[in-house]
């Protein structure tokens, strides 16, 4: 549960706490869209608890058995609740914030955090495993093998044969997508000793690319 735990410890505390959650589910329960099941489940584990707690506090029958006994019908219970608070409750939309921090339970920023533009361009290379084929391998530029940046859905390659370096990328009419490194360029057996001139940039996975690498050129094998 990392270094907070929202169920107390004390016993008393959490059978309070339980309480409360469950009086809280059970008034809002179609309001909150939850599983009238999950909800049953729920009242056999807390009326075990409940038996055991009186039988433990009571100084007639509070023994070692009596303590264990408790202990079980607790881990019992939270095998149970815990996943039906993540669940039903702190990730549920329809639970309001303010119904968790009323129930003592931690709120969750509910909201995804967008991809980030990409803001350099990706490192490419090229390989010729073969004839009348070209591979431009990709990666980040400060990361290790071929991986992509946070964020990033995959790499775009625009490119053009011809005779000349293209001064400006909206020459490289021809576009390609990867989201997987190599991409792999395949021409005919007359294109072989040509040139083709092309630049790459990232796209995340929201559509937003990234700028250009420099316009490179490579010979078709």
């Amino acid at each position: 549960m990392g270094k907070y735990d929202y169920l107390p410890s004390n016993s008393l505390e959490f059978q309070n706490k339980v309480h409360h959650i469950r009086d809280q589910v059970v008034a809002n329960r179609e309001e909150w869209n939850l599983s009238a099941a999950a909800v049953d489940a729920l009242n056999p584990l807390i009326a075990a608890f409940d038996a055991a707690v009186r039988v433990s506090g009571n100084p007639e029958t509070r023994t070692h058995a009596a303590i264990q006994r408790r202990n079980t019908a607790r881990a019992e219970l939270e095998k149970v609740l815990r996943p039906f608070i993540q669940g039903q409750l702190i990730l549920n939309p329809a639970v309001p914030a303010e119904a968790l921090v009323g129930m003592a339970l931690p709120t969750h920023d509910r909201k995804p955090t967008p991809a980030p533009a990409p803001d350099r361009e990706p490192k490419v290379e090229t390989v010729t495993p073969s004839p009348a084929v070209i591979e431009v391998k990709f990666g980040g530029r400060d990361g290790k093998g071929h991986g992509k940046p946070h964020g990033v859905h995959g790499m775009e390659l625009c490119w053009v044969m011809a005779g000349e370096r293209p001064v400006d990328w909206s020459e490289l009419r021809h576009s390609e997508f990867a989201t997987r490194s190599p991409l792999r360029l395949t021409f005919h057996g007359d294109d072989r000793g040509k040139w083709i001139y092309f630049a790459a940039r990232w796209e995340n996975t929201r559509g937003v690319k990234g700028p250009w690498t420099e316009i490179m050129g490579a010979v078709i094998p």
